[in-house]
């Protein structure tokens, strides 16, 4: 039976080569026509250009996907020659989200946004420091961090066991992570003529060894990096493995486990991590259950509608660490979990006046 026509439009705004999430979301377009929602997608620079994007409706939910586009040519372009994902990065970024929220305040009032995702979020979260701060006022288990951490601590602390997690304040993907214990430093920063230099490519950050590269490690202390405890991942069949959980409006709706082997420094897929679905047979029940209701503490407790959240699960089998929180999430394989078809049935449940519950 066909569903009746809702007075609501599905508008996605993001840029064609972003073929991992906003291409994999167009292609359910037929999912919410059939759901009696109009859907429109466009580009950044049509839509903050002022371009007139017709749209019928009164009740608009925008869905924004990362700008690749203007993140390639102002931000991470091929010339730069800094280090990767400090503080110039957030500017930047919240350059951009600035025009998307000054563009929307064009619309006539009568034209209601609905966000699955707050312009103002997306460039605020873009900051690991940001979201730590929240997420320790609503008590989110995390990893602890140093407020101010020097070169004689670190090294007084690797020699008594304790292990580190260095990572830029507004990276992502696995980009520039540095990992310090006592008998092990590795970094994917490349290091040379004491200088640091960012790889160009968001794959393949090949891991060094540096131990004992205490002219790299001051440098990079000085930069805008956040210095983390580092915590035991749970191992399963000579890999560690950790969770990325998508949450829609609070709520987990999928568990995607990723694992890598044991002397890898982290689980990201562009990193050479793995996605294994199947790993969720192997687990306690319990800890898959903590570790959902930790997504979910956290996406509500930032107030984040659609998020990937990254989740390690401690080698004691009890505790959980969120380590990470995505607003532009990669959508997962469709074969594996058709996110953007789970999205269109969420959104279908919609009541009369338009309002979201899915409790």
């Amino acid at each position: 039976m066909e569903s009746k026509k809702r007075n609501i439009t599905i508008l996605a705004l993001g840029d064609k080569c972003d073929f991992d999430a906003y291409r994999k979301f167009n292609r359910a377009r037929p999912l919410f026509l059939k759901h009696g929602f109009d859907y429109l997608s466009a580009n950044y620079q049509r839509f903050i250009s002022g371009e007139n994007l017709q749209i019928k409706t009164d009740k608009i939910i925008l869905f924004l996907f990362f700008p690749h586009n203007y993140w390639n040519k102002y931000i991470e372009h091929r010339h730069y020659k800094g280090i990767y994902g400090n503080r110039g990065f957030y500017k930047k970024f919240l350059h951009f989200w600035n025009s998307v929220e000054k563009r929307l305040k064009k619309y006539p009032r009568n034209k209601k946004f609905i966000f699955i995702n707050n312009p103002r979020l997306c460039a605020a979260y873009r900051d690991k420091l940001t979201v730590f701060k929240k997420s320790t006022r609503y008590h989110i288990p995390q990893p602890g961090l140093y407020k101010k951490i020097g070169l004689e601590e670190i090294r007084s602390k690797l020699a008594r066991g304790r292990n580190f997690f260095l990572k830029p304040r507004c990276g992502s993907m696995g980009k520039g992570i540095t990992f310090l214990s006592k008998d092990s430093w590795k970094t994917n920063f490349a290091f040379k003529r004491n200088r640091i230099i960012s790889r160009r490519s968001d794959y393949g950050w090949k891991f060094n060894e540096v131990i004992g590269n205490f002219a790299f490690l001051k440098m990079l202390l000085a930069k805008d990096i956040l210095v983390q405890e580092a915590v035991e991942n749970l191992t399963l069949k000579g890999n560690k493995l950790d969770f990325r959980i998508y949450t829609f409006f609070n709520k987990a709706i999928y568990v995607y486990p990723r694992r890598n082997r044991i002397n890898e420094v982290t689980t990201n897929i562009s990193q050479g991590g793995r996605g294994d679905p199947q790993l969720l047979r192997l687990l306690p029940k319990g800890l898959v259950t903590k570790a959902i209701k930790a997504a979910e503490a956290t996406a509500e407790a930032l107030n984040i509608m659609l998020a990937g959240i990254d989740i390690i699960p401690g080698r004691n089998h009890k505790d959980v660490y969120v380590i990470d929180v995505n607003l532009f999430a990669g959508f997962p394989k469709r074969q594996t979990f058709d996110l953007a078809k789970e999205i269109a049935g969420k959104l279908s449940q919609l009541d009369d006046r338009g309002e979201l519950d899915f409790k």
